[in-house]
């Protein structure tokens, strides 16, 4: 059974597939200071599972019909001291998002429904990110008077063209999960009723396959945006020679010229 941190999020590991899931589902989500929290601690958790090898794929989703409506703002607002409150509260989601954009093995988002303000930056820590095509994302901020957190100033911008940042993070319009994708926001959409089985099937394939190479190119993908381009190529060379004397390149290469199917330990 899955362990309860705190009321609001769920964390287990089975088949070395470590999972996050957003369970305070009577407030739809929300980011509340103890959701904070339980994000920090089950991060904290994927980390030390991926560390010791129990855990070769890390899986961020949520139960019931939203993924989250994003920050608590009766919370926020019910506070003798607002900006502490909302303080403490990003501290904690932002720890628990640099630890998952840290980790060395693949982490999946998924998004079954709509994703808002900081539910929405929760969303996007993925290296893949599948969303239902009929998902609702919306950043939501400035509508109440605020900025955003949870790295949205830095995923957009960073995935979109500036126009379509620009247009999503001022004005906040909603965008349908099929658009994300279309728009690049997401790696892809399928239609709802078909989320688990596509969910499962790119987990399983990154469950078995060769972890150091994924670790690799995810370190090199994340490199790149500090190094000019020879660096970069240096950088290639050196890691695939290694790659390639190592037992999953060797599996890897031998099982294509054998035209058989790699095993990977």
């Amino acid at each position: 059974m899955p362990d309860t941190i705190l009321d609001r999020v769920t964390y287990d590991v089975v088949d070395q597939v470590a999972r996050i899931e957003l369970a305070h589902t009577r407030a739809h989500n929300s980011l509340d200071k103890r959701m904070g929290e339980a994000l920090r601690t089950a991060a904290a958790r994927a980390a030390e599972d991926v560390a010791s090898g129990a855990a070769r794929v890390v899986v961020v989703s949520a139960q019931g019909r939203v993924f989250s409506v994003g920050g608590d703002l009766a919370e926020f607002g019910g506070s003798p001291d607002r900006g502490a409150q909302v303080g403490a509260t990003a501290e904690d989601l932002h720890a628990a998002l640099a630890t998952l954009r840290a980790l060395e093995v693949p982490v999946v988002s998924v998004i079954n429904g709509t994703a808002a303000g900081g539910g929405l930056g929760i969303a996007l820590v993925g290296d893949i990110i599948i969303a239902a095509a009929e998902a609702k994302l919306v950043l939501a901020y400035t509508a109440s008077g605020l900025t955003p957190d949870c790295g949205l100033t830095w995923v957009v911008p960073h995935r979109l063209s500036w126009v379509r940042a620009m247009d999503l993070a001022l004005t906040n319009r909603l965008i349908t999960g099929a658009e994300a994708a279309e728009w690049g926001l997401v790696s892809r959409a399928v239609p709802a009723n078909e989320l688990d089985t596509a969910v499962e099937a790119v987990v399983s394939a990154l469950r078995h396959g060769p972890a150091h190479a994924l670790a690799d190119t995810k370190r090199l993908m994340a490199e790149s945006k500090d190094r000019e381009f020879h660096d970069q190529l240096s950088a290639e060379a050196t890691t695939i020679s290694r790659n390639i004397a190592e037992p999953d390149g060797i599996e890897g290469v031998d099982a294509f010229l054998a035209k058989r199917k790699p095993i990977y330990a």
